[in-house]
């Protein structure tokens, strides 16, 4: 049986937003969880498990990975999808942009978040 492409299951997020420094940035983050969160996904604070860390048990890891994007060097990324996206501009010119990392096999999910975000997005850049 054919699947609907529009019913799909909520995505599990996890979201870097707290160690974030930069204020701008960090809202920038916390923006784009919020918008996720609106089209059904579930949003979990990754910065929030670091000060509850138990020996011993191991958390979760989430469908995918919302953080800033950084200046990594290419070798140091890892073998899975990911897509940065500018999604606002600061009032000195800046861009802001955000990565999404998605685990193997969610390729595809990655692209449609992406998409989501970009149209959500496109219409109020400035910060």
């Amino acid at each position: 049986m054919p699947q609907d492409p529009n019913d799909r299951r909520a995505l599990d997020i996890g979201a870097y937003s707290d160690s974030i420094t930069d204020v701008e940035l960090r809202d920038a983050v916390a923006d784009v969880a919020a918008l996720l969160s609106l089209h059904g996904n579930v949003i979990r604070d990754l910065d929030a498990r670091r000060s509850r860390w138990r020996p011993g048990r191991r958390s979760p890891h989430p469908d995918i990975v919302l953080s800033a994007a950084g200046r990594r060097p290419q070798w140091t990324r890892s073998a899975n999808p990911e897509v940065t996206l500018p999604v606002a501009t600061t009032s000195r010119g800046r861009t802001l942009a955000v990565r999404l990392t998605a685990r193997p096999g969610l390729g595809h999910t990655l692209l449609d978040l992406a998409r989501i975000i970009d149209a959500d997005m496109a219409p109020e850049r400035t910060v």
